[in-house]
């Protein structure tokens, strides 16, 4: 079964891929960073308001640690990126790149992170 910070974690990525779409049909529009942006600090809360006590963690029996730091490793890695292509919005080629690449290396994450917990 799904947990509400998991299914939370796949809202914030399918906002974040509407989000891309739109901003590279409009070429970086301050609408689609905005969607972009409002995904990625719903995915930066689901990462964070369990250590602080607000949300209950994902505690699930077998859980690979290792796989689980990969994931936390791989998430700020694309709040990284996604930081650095919104810097360069003026600069297209760079920010079409940076947001293709948060948004395969945010898939990536998602399946690390969900394979961890359930396998």
């Amino acid at each position: 079964m799904i947990s509400p910070s998991e299914l939370l974690s796949i809202i914030a990525y399918c906002l974040f891929l509407a989000g891309a779409a739109l901003s590279f049909q409009s070429g970086g529009s301050q609408s689609a960073r905005l969607m972009m942006s409002a995904a990625v600090v719903l995915d930066m809360l689901m990462a964070l308001l369990p250590s602080l006590g607000i949300l209950p963690p994902m505690s699930h029996p077998g859980v690979n640690k290792s796989l689980v730091m990969c994931g936390v490793f791989l998430g700020l890695l694309v709040w990284i990126l996604f930081a650095i292509a919104l810097f360069l919005h003026h600069h297209p080629e760079p920010y079409n790149a940076l947001i293709l690449a948060v948004e395969i290396l945010w898939f990536v994450d998602l399946m690390v992170f969900l394979y961890a917990v359930h396998r």
